[in-house]
Parts: C-alpha cells; sequence; structure tokens
C-alpha cells in the first residue's frame, strides 16, 4: 500500500489580489512563504520516500517545506498534476466573473464551460491517472505531492462519492491523506490545517471553506475623464492629505492632466475598483516611467476610506502586477511619504521593500519597489 499525502500549495497572489489562476504561474505571497514554514515543521518528523509537484511555481515553492527535513529527496514535477485551466478567466478579478458560470465552477463543475477553459472529467482521468501512475512507481512508500484546491476537491468528490459542491475547499498547504492499493485510491484524510494556526488564508481574508469567492472582490473599470475630474481629484487628495499631512504643493490640474494623458495610451492606467455597486478603490500606472530599467511604476493607490482593512489594496496592486507583467516589465516601483506609516506597513507587507530616498513636494519619500518575475522560491 503506498501512502499519498495530497497538500495545497500557500498562498499565492491569485489568492491575494483575488484573481483567477489555474495554469497561469504565480509566486507565492509573504503569508504563503510563512504557511510554508508552518508546513515543514508538521513534517519534520514524517518519514517522505519521494517528493512530487505540479510544475507551477506556486506548488514548486510549497515543496521546498518538505525539503527542509528531508534535503536528501529531489522535487520531481509533473504537469498532470496542475490545477484545472480556467481558459478565458486566466489572472482576470474574480469579481468580474460571470457569477452563473461561477456558481457551476464551485458547485457543478461537469456543468461549467467558459472559452478554453478544461472539462472537468479529463480533469479527474489527469489527476487521478496522474496519481496511481505514481503510486505504481512507489509501491509501499510515502509520498508527498504538492498540487491544487480545485484538484484535491475534485479528487475527493471522486473518491467520497460526494457533489463537487458539498467538498469544502481546503486551506492553503492543508494535506489531504491518501492511500494506494491494487490500483484504487482512497480517502483517509480531507484537508487537514492543523499546522496553520494564525496563518490560515481563510482566517485572515473572511473566506468561507465553501466559497472561494470572498464578499469584498471587486471589478475594474476605466476611470474616465474628464467627466470624473473631481472624483479623481477627490481620491488624490485625500491620499495626499494622508501622506504630508496637509495640501501644501497639491497641484491638482498637473495631476489631473498626467492622468488624461496616461489614460489616452491605455485606458487601464487609470481603473477604478468598484464592490456592491459603489467606488471601492482607485489605482493610477504610468506606463513610460521606468521602463528603461524594466520597471513599471504606480502613481496613485487610494482605497474608501471606509473599506480599508478589507483586502481591496491588495487587489488594486494586482491589478498593477497583472499590467505590467503582461509588458515584460521585472518590478514595480512607487514612492512612499516617509511620515507615512501605514502606507508604509501595506506596501511592505505585500513584499514591498524600500530601495532609496527622493525630496517630493510634499516632504521626503521613499522608493519602494517589488520584483514581480515569477520564481521558484526555496524555504531556507
Amino acid at each position: 500500500m503506498t501512502r499519498i499525502y495530497l497538500i495545497r500549495h500557500a498562498e499565492a497572489e491569485g489568492n491575494l489580489y483575488r484573481r483567477a489562476q489555474g495554469h497561469y504561474d504565480a509566486d507565492l505571497t509573504q503569508l504563503g512563504r510563512r504557511q510554508v514554514a508552518a508546513l515543514a515543521e508538521r513534517f519534520r518528523d514524517e518519514p517522505i520516500d519521494a517528493l512530487w509537484a505540479s510544475d507551477l511555481i506556486r506548488t514548486q515553492s510549497t515543496a521546498s517545506a518538505i525539503l527542509k527535513y528531508h534535503p536528501a529527496l529531489t522535487l520531481h514535477t509533473d504537469p498532470a498534476l496542475r490545477e484545472v485551466d480556467v481558459g478565458c478567466w486566466e489572472d482576470r478579478p474574480w469579481g468580474e466573473i460571470d457569477q452563473r458560470q461561477y456558481w457551476l465552477f464551485t458547485h457543478d463543475p461537469a456543468q461549467w464551460h467558459v472559452p478554453g477553459s478544461e472539462d472537468y472529467a479529463h480533469l479527474v482521468r489527469r489527476v487521478t491517472g496522474a496519481l496511481l501512475g505514481l503510486a505504481d512507481a512507489y509501491p509501499g512508500k510515502t509520498l508527498a505531492v504538492v498540487s491544487h484546491a480545485f484538484v484535491i476537491r475534485a479528487v475527493a468528490s471522486s473518491l467520497m462519492g460526494l457533489p463537487f459542491g458539498d467538498i469544502p475547499y481546503g486551506d492553503n498547504t492543508a494535506v489531504t491523506t491518501l492511500t494506494a492499493e491494487n490500483g484504487a485510491l482512497t480517502l483517509l484524510r480531507y484537508a487537514d490545517g492543523s499546522h496553520l494556526g494564525a496563518l490560515s488564508t481563510f482566517a485572515r481574508q473572511g473566506l468561507a471553506a465553501d466559497h472561494m469567492v470572498k464578499k469584498a472582490d471587486g471589478g475594474f473599470s476605466p476611470l474616465r475623464l474628464p467627466e470624473e475630474r473631481e472624483l479623481y481629484t477627490r481620491c488624490y487628495s485625500e491620499t495626499w492629505l494622508a501622506s504630508h499631512g496637509d495640501l501644501t504643493g497639491f497641484s491638482p490640474a498637473v495631476y489631473l492632466h498626467a492622468a488624461a494623458q496616461r489614460a489616452r495610451i491605455d485606458p487601464r492606467c487609470l481603473m477604478k475598483l468598484s464592490w456592491d455597486g459603489a467606488l471601492a478603490g482607485l489605482i493610477e500606472l504610468d506606463p513610460e516611467r521606468g521602463g528603461r530599467k524594466g520597471a513599471g511604476w504606480i502613481s496613485l493607490v487610494w482605497v474608501e476610506p471606509e473599506l480599508r482593512g478589507r483586502r481591496f489594496g491588495a487587489q488594486l496592486i494586482g491589478h498593477a502586477v497583472s499590467y505590467f507583467r503582461q509588458k515584460g516589465r521585472e518590478k514595480l516601483h512607487l514612492h512612499v511619504s516617509q511620515t507615512n506609516d501605514a502606507a508604509l506597513g501595506f506596501y511592505e507587507s505585500l513584499g514591498f521593500h524600500r530601495t532609496g530616498t527622493a525630496e517630493g513636494v510634499g516632504g521626503p519619500l521613499y522608493l519602494m519597489e517589488k520584483d514581480i518575475v515569477p520564481r521558484v522560491w526555496r524555504l531556507p
């Protein structure tokens, strides 16, 4: 009998930015790396004979948890262990997804289909076949296999004989235990996340285990100038006031002109984030600044004050990451007032770090930088 620990990857960009990521290759988040460390302790004394993962970055990075205390193992990858291909949904905000198709995706995926997506029956066959193939290759051994939420949920549904919609999502790095014998898989325990404690993604983002999209997922649309100039000016002035304490040096006409030029180059450079029929946030990107150095520039991030602390800011940064990554940029840059502790803490929680200083019209600034090239990460 072969034992298989089937592990969901740690929190990745799509989980944090609230974007659909099936085959889209994304990094782990800061929280995800801490979850990997907790997973390593979970498997410190567990005998593991072989380590496998899907070939995507988020699973390979998560697999480093096993390698920490089992350094003699080699990480093997197999694309058959990948997440479901979500076709035209890839890298789109969950808040923009058609709600009927989303319901099918989360409750009855055999009936779900969007352009370019993977057939559910095909997914079950490829993943089940991959797991049985590994069991045949390692008879009587214990394997750690790192895969994805939808995949693991589909396997559990198949083995338990329950509708997909009755199976809750497992948290990031949750461990599902299977055995394989005589060409058949048996599920012993589903989605054990007891090692996470306060590091639970569900707990931090207010997600229910049976509902992957939370109530605060927003959708993006272009801000129209000059029609919405008063809205833009209000958002920018509030950000300036929060950063500098007063409006000294704030020149609305200058910033409006620059924003209109950027929006003419590409409407995605000036985007509103809406939620529940109201404005939740605004982001402005400069498509030219920093381009020669391989960087993308964020000129403005604003979140409705009453909605701060509800992850809308992360969704705005997710738009910037998606936009500049598509353009081949390697880093994100932005300025933050040296006296704005709340903003500094927010950006650092998303992986930005301070790389320099500058003198702004409203006072001294830090230059913040974030690497946006997805790379496999290894737990130290």
